[in-house]
């Protein structure tokens, strides 16, 4: 019986199981992709679009970092709000 539940995960791993779309292999490449923070997606996503204004010139650099501090308050507002609903204090 263990003999067959081995072979049984070993040919979905073989066969290459998919998680979300993702084969099996790329989470040995790159673990951190298994845990992701939605806060921290969302920041990262905004931060980017912004970054990449900036850089299309679309933006004067003022603009840019008015925008960049804003990102960080409000993230660093949710990482508060979110740990405050964590810990017993």
């Amino acid at each position: 019986m263990v003999k067959k539940g081995l072979l049984v995960i070993l040919a979905m791993i073989l066969v290459g199981c998919s998680y979300q779309g993702q084969k099996l292999s790329s989470y040995f490449e790159n673990p951190r992709s298994i845990i992701k923070d939605p806060h921290f997606t969302s920041y990262k996503e905004k931060r980017d679009a912004l970054e990449s204004q900036y850089l299309q010139r679309d933006i004067t650099y003022a603009d840019y970092v008015q925008g960049m501090d804003e990102l960080d308050e409000s993230y660093a507002k949710e990482v508060q709000e979110r740990d405050a609903k964590i810990s017993y204090k």
